[in-house]
């Protein structure tokens, strides 16, 4: 929570309150507005919370402003953080190696927004016999305190796994393959996985208080902002269903003779993504393939050590 002003006569110079940050774990910083400065003549503003707000939220934030004809005004809340939008679904085929075949995760979900600041409040002016301070003690005026600083963004959730797949005949690299009176199935796919939940955003810090002083109106500080929440982390991708082949190949030679049957079976279903109802295609895996014979890429060559 933000830091509470100084009260009228404990200080020669009422300085507004110290801002206070929240330094989340990817290095992203929210920060408390500083309060207005107590002064006899003017109260001084205070300052905006960071980082600043996207877009045109209802609440920005804003440092209140010191008093000066009318009462000082309290900091602002700070905007929340943005909610992250749910992940792409998995794309692509794959790769078949000498580990067999390995698919594709959904993609991973975003971080949710940090949550700004809340604004800082003004501080209080105090000239007049009614806030004077007692004779020979600290003459400073009420000050006004920082605002709180802002929830960090959820993490993502993680994207769903792939899907097993059914190869009747892997062929790799550098084979010659004939199939000759045989018959050749395939079975049913995996389902690709769910994509995972994002995290709820971190709570904001509180709001401040003004200082205290002899007399009320002017003489108070007015108090920080509260700082805002952080966004939602992003649900994640589904992954990708796993495929369903007769033959599996990948740089190598294959033939299938007329007396051999090869057939495949049911494809697997690419994964929901995570917090998406089955009408809900955003964020879907792609199903996988159902072919009697289908020839991956060529994993690209690693390149010389």
């Amino acid at each position: 929570m933000g830091n509470d002003g100084a009260d009228a006569c404990t200080a020669e110079a009422a300085a507004g309150a110290r801002p206070v940050v929240t330094v989340c774990d990817d290095g992203i910083e929210s920060t408390g507005g500083h309060g207005g400065d107590g002064s006899l003549e003017t109260g001084g503003d205070g300052t905006s919370g960071l980082p600043e707000p996207v877009g045109n939220p209802d609440e920005r934030g804003l440092g209140g402003s010191g008093a000066v004809s009318m009462n000082c005004k309290d900091g602002e809340n700070g905007a929340y953080g943005a909610d992250a939008e749910r992940a792409a679904g998995a794309v692509g085929d794959g790769l078949l190696g000498v580990d067999g075949w390995v698919g594709v995760r959904g993609e991973g979900g975003r971080r949710g927004g940090v949550g700004q600041g809340g604004g800082g409040g003004g501080g209080g002016k105090g000239r007049g016999p009614r806030n004077a301070c007692p004779t020979g003690g600290p003459q400073g005026r009420a000050a006004g305190g920082s605002g709180g600083s802002g929830g960090c963004g959820g993490k993502g959730g993680e994207g769903g796994s792939y899907g097993g797949a059914s190869i009747g005949i892997v062929a790799l690299q550098g084979s010659d393959l004939t199939v000759d009176a045989s018959t050749v199935l395939g079975a049913k796919g995996g389902d690709g996985g769910v994509g995972g939940t994002g995290q709820w955003g971190g709570l904001g810090g509180w709001p401040s208080h003004g200082g205290h002083a002899p007399a009320n109106g002017a003489a108070h500080g007015c108090g920080g902002g509260g700082g805002g929440n952080g966004g939602r982390g992003g649900d994640a991708g589904g992954g990708l269903g796993g495929h369903s082949l007769g033959i599996g190949s990948v740089g190598a030679s294959v033939a299938i003779l007329q007396n051999a049957t090869v057939l495949p079976g049911q494809a697997g279903t690419g994964g929901l993504g995570g917090n998406a109802r089955p009408e809900n295609p955003v964020g879907q895996g792609r199903n996988g393939t159902a072919q009697f014979w289908y020839r991956f890429d060529a994993p690209a060559p690693e390149p010389p050590r």
